[in-house]
């Protein structure tokens, strides 16, 4: 599996970014909004690595997507603004939209640890 969704692409001039990324397997869901900024579709992929810029889910590679979709973690209320940035066969490499916080990130990786996934 590609680690493409954790280089950030930088600005002309400067250095891409690369952070640390972590194995989890959590389900999670993609929520597409639709007109009128509703909730329109959602998506069960499964959550495979994150880092604080992104994140690689195994998901239906059948199904389009817009560019740029809510990712929700399960056993977190957080939506975290996603933008497609790879994709191959199953696999789906996304940004986020702003860096997750260090304490959300240590949290999930706690709850991943003490389920013993």
């Amino acid at each position: 599996m590609s680690m493409i969704m954790h280089v950030a692409h930088g600005k002309p001039g400067q250095s891409a970014v690369a952070y640390p990324h972590y194995h989890i397997e959590r389900p999670c869901r993609i929520l597409v909004i639709g007109s009128q900024l509703k909730a329109k579709t959602k998506y069960q992929p499964l959550l495979r690595h994150i880092s604080i810029g992104g994140a690689m889910l195994d998901f239906n590679a059948a199904i389009l997507l817009p560019k740029h979709f809510f990712l929700e973690i399960d056993g977190f209320k957080e939506e975290i603004g996603c933008a497609e940035v790879h994709r191959s066969g199953a696999e789906l490499g996304v940004r986020f939209n702003m860096l997750l916080a260090q304490e959300f990130l240590r949290t999930l990786i706690r709850l991943q640890f003490s389920s013993g996934l």
